[in-house]
């Protein structure tokens, strides 16, 4: 019985996106939980709901999954962190900062007009690459605002981050198509490291 009500009080995001991912062809799996992964962008009033490693050949090794739990006035809301490993990235590249943004005909509630990616000086060439690709630039506005950073320390390499906001549902199911433009996204990142 015990079971039943954890199996009922778990959030299914993990699980589904596992699911989805398996359903479109990408051999993933879900790691045990406390995976030194789940760290990734982890702040310490978020948690954590587990990582799927990759094991198809893709530049996205793995996705980390946060919430933040909702309030009494606050939504819960979710972040989808596809983590592209590189080495030394730091000395390299330096700091990279990719973000859409979206344009809407009436500001926050209105149908999205368009898509736009603001960038640091150094990813600015990548950022139009992003605006001349027609999968990536629907990516926003089916999957969610899309932020790419690069990182060092214990994590280095770059981060493809999928925020939904404070929308009902998580995030929508990935189709292949996606799937392919996000690693073209993670392969245009690590084209900086050359």
């Amino acid at each position: 019985m015990f079971k039943n009500l954890v199996k009922k009080l778990q959030d299914p995001t993990r699980g589904n996106l596992y699911k989805n991912l398996m359903n479109i062809g990408i051999n993933c799996e879900l790691l045990e939980r406390g995976a030194p992964e789940e760290k990734l962008f982890n702040p310490w009033y978020r948690r954590s709901l587990g990582v799927l490693r990759i094991n198809s050949d893709s530049t996205i090794k793995y996705v980390n999954i946060i919430k933040m739990d909702g309030s009494k006035n606050n939504p819960p809301k979710w972040w989808f962190y596809f983590a592209v490993p590189g080495k030394q990235i730091g000395l390299r590249v330096g700091s990279v900062e990719i973000k859409s943004r979206k344009h809407r005909a009436f500001p926050v509630f209105g149908k999205i007009k368009s898509i736009s990616w603001e960038a640091t000086g150094n990813a600015t060439k990548l950022a139009q690459e992003f605006s001349n690709d027609p999968e990536i630039q629907a990516l926003p506005a089916k999957l969610g605002n899309i932020k790419i950073t690069s990182l060092s320390g214990d994590f280095s390499g770059f981060c493809i981050e999928i925020y939904r906001g404070s929308n009902r549902w998580r995030i929508a199911p990935i189709d292949l198509h996606q799937w392919k433009a996000l690693n073209r996204i993670a392969e245009g990142c690590t084209g900086l490291l050359t």
